[in-house]
């Protein structure tokens, strides 16, 4: 993988920025596994025509961002996991605790039809978790507002049970494929501590909201969802090209 890039003298970049630049890349789109070493210090000192110092100087940086630690006798080790699910899961929370042999589990905190801009609308509010062993454990507080006369007698399915996406696909022909979402911290309120319970030492909780759009850019949902502390995120960026930005991809568990 690494033999594939080059350092440029030409570029702005010093070359130890490059080489991070490289290094961090391959990590986070998963080239090198979670327990894998890197290639070493003479490996890539070899590669790029490079001095030792530059190298040491790129995976310090490495180093302090987490991503990799030095083990005597090991090498270099990547202690990132690859991100294999996106913030936003186009199956639905069910299907991806399912694929994860986790029973998931959904209490309907209310379902009611509203008045929207282009119509009635189903307002669906609920709390997503897993279940251990009885008692479930709550990850999500989903609020999705969806347009009936799109979707006509969507609230009178029961989505305690059925998994709203699952449902978009069976009965009405369309599956949700992107999203638009901005990330936003939500205050505790009443309805988080019901949901999470009491959490004193949490300010606030992440927060993912947007649009839903199917594979035509019709619009399929308003939605909001709610991250619990319990469940553990890590977001990181990856880009191709010269610029930080260009064709970035959000990613976290």
């Amino acid at each position: 993988m690494t033999a594939e890039f080059a350092l440029d003298p030409q570029d702005s970049a010093p070359l130890y920025a490059q080489l991070y630049r490289d290094l961090r890349q391959r990590i986070l789109e998963g080239d090198y596994a979670e327990g894998e070493a890197i290639p070493s210090e003479t490996v890539l000192r070899d590669l790029h025509g490079i001095t030792r110092s530059t190298v040491r100087h790129a995976v310090s940086l490495l180093v302090a961002e987490g991503l990799v630690r030095q083990i005597r006798g090991k090498g270099t080790i990547v202690t990132y996991t690859p991100i294999n699910h996106s913030i936003w899961n186009f199956g639905g929370f069910t299907d991806f605790s399912r694929a994860r042999n986790e029973r998931p589990v959904t209490e309907v905190l209310s379902q009611e039809v509203q008045d929207g801009p282009n119509g009635p609308q189903l307002r669906l509010v609920r709390a997503r978790g897993v279940a251990t062993d009885d008692s479930p454990t709550f990850l999500n507080l989903d609020t999705s507002v969806l347009d009936l006369g799109r979707f006509p007698g969507l609230q009178e399915f029961s989505f305690d049970k059925l998994s709203l996406y699952q449902v978009l696909r069976e009965h009405y022909g369309v599956a949700p494929v992107r999203s638009e979402l901005t990330l936003s911290v939500a205050l505790p309120s009443e309805l988080t501590r019901q949901v999470f319970g009491e959490l004193p030492d949490t300010p606030g909780f992440i927060c993912a909201s947007g649009e839903v759009f199917s594979s035509d850019d019709e619009l399929v949902e308003h939605t909001s969802v709610i991250y619990s502390p319990a469940l553990e995120m890590r977001v990181g960026t990856a880009w191709n090209g010269t610029q930080p930005g260009q064709d970035s991809k959000l990613r976290a568990v």
